[in-house]
């Protein structure tokens, strides 16, 4: 799931990622490396402040890394290493993020970073990453930016483009919707992503009509862009928003008159408030993490974590859980946790199921995997579709 940023953003986002990287290539090699034995160091990049999400994916990594060291530590073909979490305070901040990760990466040597959790500031770490020979694994993070070009760029949730095509179809083919508008923050990577996608699918298929509207980050009043949407006779409003809009967004949609079906990205998975606005129910989103799909044994044991570290069990545990393990199963493939060890590992994963679904990576960083349809109902989520991996 991405997060906020802009043109102007976007020049600060580099002007910090050189600065990282400048004092990255000032670190010595012993600097990044374990100061004694070998171990695996992953560096969890987390908005534990800034964000208005309640985010406690943090406490659920550290108990699953505690129990794998409870066990003797992770086993590599008969030989078992420690696992060591070192988890760093985004604060919804790029600049925050670049300092947490130079020091990730150039005083407690990390192998591995998993995060961070929005595009904005992924893609400048990924960058750093990069430059550095760092494994970075984004839990959320959709835009393609991130892994583009990059070898040691990967995530486990799906792209923008798989999930604004996989809601064009599903819009189009099970719900049989034929108009569609798009309100989304023309400021936003991943708000303006996803409705390009969407819109570029939807145009696609026969019969169907697109208007996109865009707004500008702070907008308050959106009564001037519902009345377009209304008077173009909308079916579907695609939503591709965040917490700070998507409420005031959907009364106002009601109130300005629209009777039409509300559709999401996966950014509303994380808006527990909006589920249980009367005028939210029946919208439809695309999310990777749904309860009720997922393989028993793996729930069960996800809900311990949580019940032991105090931690809640929606989309951001659940990939991060995912992400861990993604890293574990990569360290026993290889029998090795360099970076570059991790990489080949992950490209050669076969059959791995985690708690979101099966992931695989046939060629590079981004994933295979499935996505759920849910549907909001009574404050509840239902899924109402599983969505094979796109071909």
């Amino acid at each position: 799931m991405p997060r906020r940023g802009g043109p102007g953003r976007l020049a600060r986002c580099c002007a910090a990622a050189l600065a990282a990287l400048l004092v990255l290539s000032g670190c010595s090699d012993a600097g990044r490396r374990p100061t004694s034995g070998e171990e695996l160091r992953i560096g969890l990049l987390a908005p534990l402040t800034g964000s208005p999400m309640r985010y406690t994916a943090n406490r659920a990594a550290q108990a699953l890394v505690d129990r794998v060291n409870a066990a003797g530590g992770l086993d590599l073909g008969g030989r078992r290493i420690p696992v060591r979490l070192f988890v760093e305070d985004t604060a919804g901040r790029i600049e925050t993020t670049m300092a947490a990760t130079a020091r990730l990466i150039g005083q407690d040597g990390v192998q591995a970073l998993v995060g961070p959790y929005f595009s904005r500031e992924a893609i400048p770490v990924a960058a750093a990453a990069e430059a550095a020979q760092v494994l970075l694994l984004t839990p959320t993070a959709t835009s393609p930016e991130i892994t583009r070009g990059r070898r040691f760029a990967f995530r486990a949730c799906m792209l923008d483009s798989a999930q604004g095509r996989a809601l064009a179809r599903f819009a189009y083919a099970d719900l049989g919707l034929r108009r569609a508008a798009v309100l989304y923050d023309e400021s936003d990577a991943y708000s303006s992503g996803l409705a390009r996608y969407f819109g570029e699918a939807l145009r696609g298929l026969d019969g169907v009509r697109v208007l996109a509207v865009p707004y500008s980050r702070g907008t308050a009043d959106f009564s001037a862009a519902l009345a377009r949407i209304k008077a173009f006779g909308a079916q579907a409003l695609l939503l591709p928003n965040f917490i700070e809009d998507l409420s005031r967004q959907v009364v106002q949609a009601r109130a300005a008159g629209f009777q039409g079906v509300f559709l999401g990205g996966d950014s509303w998975d994380s808006d527990r408030g909006l589920h249980g606005l009367p005028e939210a129910q029946g919208a439809r989103f695309s999310a990777e993490y749904a309860a009720a799909a997922a393989a028993p044994e793996a729930r069960s044991a996800a809900e311990d974590l949580v019940k032991a570290s105090g931690a809640q069990l929606d989309k951001n545990t659940a990939l991060t859980l995912d992400s861990l393990e993604l890293l574990f199963a990569a360290a026993r493939r290889t029998g090795a946790v360099d970076a570059a060890s991790l990489r080949a590992g992950l490209l050669a994963l076969q059959g791995f199921s985690g708690l979101t679904g099966a992931i695989r990576f046939d060629s590079g960083g981004d994933p295979s995997r499935s996505l759920h349809i849910m549907m909001i109902s009574g404050g509840e989520l239902a899924p109402v579709k599983d969505i094979a991996p796109e071909r």
